[in-house]
């Protein structure tokens, strides 16, 4: 898909944001304002639906000579459930409707960052327009008929945006290397950070649900909150692309979102109130962003890059079912108690795992990932050890007899060594990235270390400690 220059992908941006221009015409019900005629829960669920069968159908089951046809097949589907609903005053046809409009999203969301140079920005950009839509909503609210023609509109935009980027998808050039198996150590980085955004996101739509949908109807909030959340999400993308994704900035969310309903109790009917509830909701929006950022840059060399894309919208929008259910079910002090419980104790969770999830993918860029490799590796190289060629040639041999590594793998090992980096590596030996990643898997499973940093340290451990011995029998 991705040709040529990244640039500014205007078409798959159009479409994301008019995606979540409709999200919020969706969530505005929820705040008891009562302006969308249908179930709040019956839409979030068949957005759900439609992301799962979208991510399926546009990147396993579907030819791709078939995807543009299929999405514009999609959006008219949408667009004419839509028109039912308006004239036949039936609900059944707007969960139809939600569920064919959250089919486009995956596609949308491929295409966007094969083709964004800034994604960050980009797609802060595209968070703020739809922000702003929230806010405009806010200001002019609008009968029930014309929410569902607008959301027609809305669902006709992004799904003829996806349609556009479909036909003009363009086939991987020759010698481009595709990944069809997913890694081993992506697939469980993709399972951590899956369960991380899925308790966040829980904790979200409970602290959403319980201290401002239910609470603030007796104290409403007002709509100029929104003049201002909409600005921090290009700032905060563009710091992303600057400095990657650091996991300080999702505790930060977390931490706010947490503490955010307590201040709120403490602070009602004061001004820091609608400073706190700005804050909150500028930590939700930031830590969507985030989620998105990063699940994009895990899966940019899989075939199903928009379904990996898309998991945290999904695993928004399934939390804030769950938890809504939950909470229509089970009302009172006692459930609220076990939800602080779980709060407390999904927090510690969360914050224990972010980093060592974001590192085995190889998308952190903190000093912890990254700059530790390079000390380590700057810290072992062999000018350092004062050892000679046939010395060093010598351990490396007992070290690879020792654990069972095979000589390709032995060639890998000494680079390592020499502090050669990915791409030197691969240089060096005429393999493709892949294979080396193999390589190195093979590598740490037999000498069970698990990362290149352990694996230094146990090979001139052990290396050390044949010098000590040497040293004494010679002493002798």
């Amino acid at each position: 898909m991705e040709s040529g220059k990244k640039g500014l992908p205007v078409i798959s941006g159009i479409g994301i944001a008019s995606l979540l221009a409709a999200q919020f015409v969706i969530f505005l019900e929820g705040r008891g304002l009562g302006i969308v005629s249908f179930s709040l829960q019956n839409a979030v669920a068949g957005f759900c639906g439609g992301i799962i069968l979208g991510g399926l159908l546009f990147s396993t089951w579907l030819p791709k000579r078939f995807g543009a046809p299929c999405a514009v097949a999609l959006t008219m589907m949408g667009a004419l459930l839509w028109a039912g609903s308006i004239f036949q005053n039936n609900a059944i046809y707007s969960y139809g409707a939600c569920f064919w409009g959250g089919a486009v999203l995956p596609p949308l969301l491929k295409n966007f960052f094969a083709r964004s140079s800034s994604p960050g920005f980009h797609l802060g950009v595209a968070f703020a327009v739809g922000d702003f839509f929230w806010l405009f909503l806010y200001i002019f609210p609008l009968s029930d008929e014309s929410l569902q023609w607008l959301m027609l509109c809305l669902q006709f935009v992004s799904g003829g945006m996806a349609a556009t980027c479909l036909f003009k998808e363009q086939p991987p050039a020759e010698g481009l290397e595709v990944v069809r198996k997913s890694d081993k150590l992506t697939v469980i980085s993709l399972r951590y950070l899956t369960a991380i955004a899925f308790i966040f996101f829980l904790l979200n739509a409970f602290i959403d649900i319980t201290f401002y949908r239910v609470h603030s109807q007796a104290f409403p909030i007002p709509a100029q909150v929104h003049l201002y959340t909409w600005l921090a999400y290009p700032i905060v993308g563009v710091l992303i692309d600057k400095y990657g994704t650091d996991m300080r900035l999702l505790l930060f969310c977390i931490g706010g979102g947490i503490l955010s309903p307590t201040l709120v109790i403490i602070t009602e009917g004061t001004v820091i109130y609608w400073i706190i509830y700005v804050i909150d909701l500028a930590c939700r929006g930031i830590a969507q962003l985030y989620f998105l950022l990063v699940f994009a840059q895990i899966g940019r060399h899989s075939p199903r890059r928009g379904l990996i894309s898309a998991i945290p919208y999904l695993a928004m929008l399934m939390a804030f079912l769950c938890v809504y259910r939950f909470v229509e079910h089970f009302p009172g002090t006692v459930p609220v108690a076990f939800w602080c419980l779980f709060l407390t104790t999904a927090f510690s969770y969360v914050s224990s795992r972010i980093q060592y999830a974001l590192t085995l993918s190889g998308v952190s860029k903190t000093p912890t990932a990254d700059s530790e490799d390079k000390t380590e590796h700057k810290a072992f190289t062999p000018q350092e050890s004062h050892k000679s060629e046939r010395c060093r040639a010598d351990s490396i041999a007992d070290f690879a007899l020792k654990y069972g590594i095979s000589l390709r793998e032995r060639d890998v090992l000494c680079l390592i060594l020499e502090g050669c980096d990915t791409s030197a590596i691969c240089g060096r030996l005429h393999i493709s990235e892949n294979t080396l990643k193999t390589h190195i898997r093979q590598i740490l499973r037999k000498t069970e270390t698990r990362n290149r940093n352990a694996l230094l340290v146990l090979f001139f451990n052990e290396e050390n400690m044949e010098k000590e011995a040497e040293a004494r029998l010679e002493s002798f």
